[in-house]
């Protein structure tokens, strides 16, 4: 297992900053997955961690080796790409068995390493086959199992499951994260998918315009976004962002905007005791935190109204769009609730799970 650690990695295309001044962690046979947008600089990450592409300024260090100009062919990584990249003239047999060919291994070791790679992947059986005569999930089976082949210090795999139906896409996540889990690789992982992201990841790297905007657990990311940004691309449907001001009556603080106020817990109170009344701030609030009154599963909640919008029917559960003075409020109810478009509805807001965020700068009060 080796720890990968990088170094102020900076990537320039022309005056495009790709990647601007990276700095992350990984311990020794850690899962990691950097998650953003298309165009947030995670692909370019990862081949500057490959050597695929040359860095502009920084270091990548394994353990405490400086591989930063190496060849790709020297640091010992394996990488998975998202268009599988197996040999259509070749049976999975040679496709796995190519890297080894290639180090000039002996035929006994390569039957050997083979028979293994192809066991863990559950592809054993296909070996005599092309891959033209395979399905999606099974090619990339191939590939996974031919980059695992040589047992490399790290596994990189940009976006390997993007091409696959979303019922596949499913198994194979779960069959990569327990295949790492076997082999203990420290492995870096790119995808767009955040449910992939913290479903498989041990810490998530969140990237946005090629700098890492927050590092960490999936329950971390998930419950104390450190900006709008993060808060906004995790989470399924997006967080509620409504612009408030403070307001202070009677020694009890309110946040407060057209048709909306909001009583302040005293959990919140001292972190925003020093701010001023005067400013503005966004609220976020997840949809899954706001409930239909008729389900009220809290205690502490502050009660809002409203006509249904719009209502996605998605039989697992129910999204509201609830029509408001300062815009649409998303709500998330249980599937089997019976909503009417234009009809009134009452919602209740979780006080303790609200969040608050600086307007200017857009990063976390609470």
């Amino acid at each position: 297992m080796v720890k990968v650690r990088i170094e102020g990695l900076k990537k320039y295309f022309d005056k495009v900053k790709a990647v601007n001044d990276i700095n992350l962690e990984i311990i020794p046979g850690e899962f990691v997955v950097l998650l953003g947008p298309s165009g947030c600089g995670k692909t370019t990450l990862l081949r500057c961690i490959s050597g695929l592409e040359i860095v502009t300024a920084g270091k990548v260090f394994f353990d405490d080796d400086n591989i930063t100009y190496l060849s790709p062919k020297d640091r010992n990584i394996s990488m998975v790409f998202q268009n599988y990249a197996v040999w259509p003239h070749m049976t999975v047999r040679s496709n796995i068995a190519f890297p080894l060919r290639i180090k000039k291994h002996s035929q006994s070791k390569i039957q050997e390493k083979v028979a293994w790679a192809a066991s863990l992947l559950g592809i054993d059986n296909l070996l005599d086959r092309y891959p033209t005569q395979l399905s999606g999930g099974q090619r990339q089976r191939v590939a996974v199992a031919r980059s695992i082949v040589m047992e490399p210090k790290v596994l990189l795999m940009d976006e390997p499951l993007s091409n696959l139906d979303a019922l596949l896409r499913v198994r194979m996540r779960a069959e990569i994260k327990k295949l790492q889990e076997k082999l203990k690789v420290t492995t870096l992982y790119v995808t767009h998918d955040q449910v992939e992201a913290m479903t498989m990841g041990d810490r998530i790297a969140v990237l946005e315009q090629g700098v890492v905007q927050q590092f960490g657990s999936s329950n971390e990311i998930y419950h104390n976004p450190v900006n709008t940004f993060v808060a906004g691309f995790i989470g399924s449907p997006q967080m509620n962002f409504i612009e408030v001001e403070i307001v202070n009556k009677n020694d009890k603080l309110y946040l407060t905007t057209k048709g909306l106020e909001i009583l302040l817990l005293d959990i919140f109170k001292e972190r925003v005791s020093r701010l001023s009344d005067k400013r503005k701030y966004i609220l976020g609030i997840r949809p899954e935190h706001i409930y239909v009154a008729s389900n009220k599963p809290v205690e502490k909640v502050a009660s809002i109204r409203g006509k249904v919008y719009f209502a996605e029917l998605l039989r697992s559960d129910t999204v509201i769009h609830l029509e408001q003075k300062f815009g649409l409020l998303g709500i998330k109810a249980p599937g089997d609730l019976k909503v009417e478009e234009g009809k009134e509805l009452e919602a209740l807001i979780d006080l303790s799970k609200i969040h608050l965020f600086e307007k200017d700068s857009h990063k976390a009060i609470f």
